[in-house]
């Protein structure tokens, strides 16, 4: 046979951005081959007719980095056409590690990004120190293509053990990150990952450790980047004020690496800082160097009950109830003048993510059936319906059902026309999906098939081959990810399959399938008919082949440090 796979007569997006044509697509040893009209046979053949062929998406902010280690396939990710992830975002990765500190970074994995414990205890191992150790666990048992950032927070533990999130860095300290940063650089990560989140913080209630560095740290850090050339550096501040491109300007300038920032959305509580982000982001482009927001294609979307919470974490008092035993903490929702007290903070705090409108958060399941009738209601429907306030409605259904209630709300991406200007905008880059974290509240898996679906066919905010270009090449440049992102002779056969006319993100739904059969949300899709890595199919029809051709994809500096050896 002339070839392993051969795709016939599909619709080419090949990723650049040029228009889309037709033509056949034949894969050898897990490259593209050749596309055009091809006359010759193949071991398999796919019928592509009538839907569109286009590189495999690479989902670039992920926390995959423990789910990877269970779950080779990062589902639900190849359901909705990608190929490729990058974990290890906002300075949350599993390595470095040295022996006895292990439960430092679970703590910040446990309540930043919303993993049972159970789960990450478990169901990681620990058989590695050094980052490129913890690479080594993916070769040849992945069906996508894995990479990761040497996350921050991780970097600073092994320096300082328990004291990262007590203070400052030592002057030796930062010299012994720089040599775990360098260390992983060499080992394959693709950048470094850093958070600045005031609201982010470990299980304990106590910061997260990158949170304690300084700039004189952070950068000294990202200098060993810039004097590679090589890698990005990913950085999360919480709000993203205006006041902050100064510093991305700052940092870019300095290392001349890509940075990416988060996040660029339309927010309910300041409906115009996207425009002013914007405006403020493009002087650092035309200076000449590269500072892009990262955004998503739906409003982000949390589902919560008063048992598990983090959206009023900007809060102190809301906050402080969510660390209190059940009881206890149910006992303070009834208290009246706590009540008084938690309203009095949603009126009067500034500059917070929290829309304070109580007819956008609404009911989304409920255990009595007293309560049905409450289903789908906003909270200020409901408090109509109970003849209550807002919040005494909404803390009342609660009690009544043990907090066990499950609420939806979002607090971004509601203003189509603006997040159409967002998403086109060549300073953005698409993508928050977040994937493997915040797994009881969300599920954003579909963030790709939502943009082919939404914004392409119904809102026709941008055409499909402008979307392909944001979903593959454009991460694949900008994380360095040689060979992929494009159709083209030469490249990885990463593939994905579908019907522009019905490609779309299904709401999510719950599974039980994480270690000790902890629950998460999931996300099928409709309308992808195959993903295809390094030339093989690994998901037909939203069903797993249990195929595993998925790579390690590492940075160059390993590629250099391997050939020095």
């Amino acid at each position: 046979m002339a070839y392993d796979l051969l795709i016939r007569g599909g619709r080419v997006v090949d990723g650049s951005g040029l228009p889309s044509y037709v033509a056949d697509v034949g894969v050898k040893n897990g490259k593209v081959a050749e596309i055009g009209k091809i006359k010759e046979s193949a071991a398999k053949t796919i019928d592509a007719a009538g839907l569109a062929v286009s590189p495999g998406f690479i989902d670039h902010h992920t926390h995959l980095d423990a789910q990877m280690l269970w779950d080779p396939y990062g589902t639900c990710e190849p359901q909705h056409g990608v190929t490729s992830v990058v974990m290890g975002n906002c300075g949350l990765s599993l390595a470095p590690v040295r022996s006895g500190i292990e439960d430092a970074i679970v703590k910040s994995f446990v309540r930043v990004e919303a993993i049972p414990r159970i789960a990450l205890e478990q169901g990681v191992k620990w058989n590695w120190h050094s980052y490129g150790e913890y690479l080594d666990n993916f070769e040849g048992k992945v069906g996508i293509n894995v990479g990761g950032l040497v996350g921050h927070i991780a970097v600073r533990h092994h320096a300082m053990g328990e004291d990262a999130v007590e203070r400052k860095a030592t002057g030796s300290e930062v010299q012994k990150m720089k040599s775990s940063v360098l260390e992983a650089m060499e080992g394959g990560a693709l950048g470094m990952s850093t958070n600045r989140n005031d609201r982010h913080m470990r299980e304990d209630g106590k910061p997260v450790a990158s949170r304690l560095a300084d700039d004189d740290e952070l950068f000294a850090l990202c200098d060993v980047l810039g004097e590679r050339n090589a890698g990005v550096i990913e950085t999360i501040l919480s709000r993203n004020k205006v006041e902050h491109f100064a510093w991305y300007h700052e940092l870019a300038k300095r290392t001349q690496r890509p940075i990416l920032w988060q996040s660029l959305q339309h927010r309910w509580s300041e409906p115009n800082l996207w425009r002013q982000q914007l405006d403020a982001v493009e002087p650092i482009f035309k200076a000449g160097y590269q500072a892009y927001g990262l955004s998503m294609t739906v409003p982000l979307v949390r589902h919560f009950t008063l048992k598990d919470c983090q959206i009023f974490d900007e809060f102190p008092t809301w906050k402080n109830l969510m660390f209190l035993p059940v009881e206890v903490r149910k006992q303070a929702f009834a208290d009246a003048d706590t009540r008084i007290k938690l309203q009095g903070e949603l009126d009067t705090m500034k500059n917070v993510n929290f829309h304070r409108r109580w007819d956008i958060p609404k009911v989304e399941k409920v255990f009595k059936a007293e309560n049905e009738k409450y289903l789908g209601k906003t909270i200020a429907e409901m408090a109509v319906m109970r003849n209550q306030k807002p919040i005494d409605a909404f803390l009342d259904l609660a009690l009544d059902e043990n907090l066990e209630t499950i609420f939806w709300n979002a607090n971004n991406g509601g203003d189509w026309n603006a997040m159409g200007e967002i998403l086109r905008s060549p300073y953005v880059l698409v993508g928050t999906s977040d994937a493997g974290a915040h797994v009881l509240f969300g599920a954003d898996f579909g963030y790709g098939t939502v943009l082919l679906g939404l914004w392409v066919r119904e809102r026709k905010v941008m055409s499909l081959e402008q979307a392909i270009h944001k979903l593959t090449f454009h991460p694949a440049s900008i994380f360095g990810l040689q060979g992929r992102g494009l159709l083209r002779q030469g490249y990885a056969a990463d593939i994905a399959i579908f019907d522009p006319a019905t490609v779309s993100a299904e709401e999510p739904t719950w599974a039980n399938d994480f270690p000790a059969n902890t629950k998460r949300m999931v996300q099928k899709s409709v309308g992808m008919h195959y993903t295809i890595v390094n030339g093989t199919v690994i998901c037909d029809h939203g069903r797993m082949t249990g195929d595993l051709p998925g790579q390690v994809m590492r940075g160059p500096l390993y590629r250099q440090h391997k050939a020095a050896a």
